[in-house]
């Protein structure tokens, strides 16, 4: 599952004027998609890569969304929720579980604009 798949499913889910991925391109409501660095240990079952069923995709979500914190805060827990606790088949992959790093989305202030930001780190559980 590439990054590239997952925001094309997001992007279906959320209203949003803006979509980047690995880079902020800028502008003042948008939701970039990141490989994230909290990656959990490769798992190959027992007998080898043909009998692991499944994989982990981490991914790391910025959610910027204006100048004013209410709204970005509410827009940041609207993306959190189509995640939370969902079902999904991203890219034709069976997603088995939505691992959530964190309970809420983080704050992490404001970009040099001024523009509010919000980050949500997610382990993307799907069959290979």
């Amino acid at each position: 599952m590439r990054l590239r798949d997952i925001l094309e499913w997001l992007s279906t889910k959320i209203d949003c004027p803006q979509y980047y991925q690995n880079k902020d391109g800028g502008a003042e409501r948008s939701i970039t998609i990141y490989n994230s660095r909290r990656s959990p240990m490769a798992r190959i079952a027992l007998g080898g890569l043909d009998n692991t069923s499944y994989t982990t995709t981490p991914i790391t979500l910025l959610v910027k969304w204006g100048n004013s914190n209410s709204p970005a805060e509410e827009k940041a827990k609207e993306v959190f929720n189509v995640f939370y606790g969902q079902k999904a088949t991203i890219a034709g992959k069976r997603v088995i579980m939505f691992e959530m790093i964190t309970t809420v989305p983080i704050s992490v202030g404001t970009d040099d604009n001024g523009n509010f930001e919000y980050v949500i780190e997610i382990n993307i559980l799907h069959e290979r």
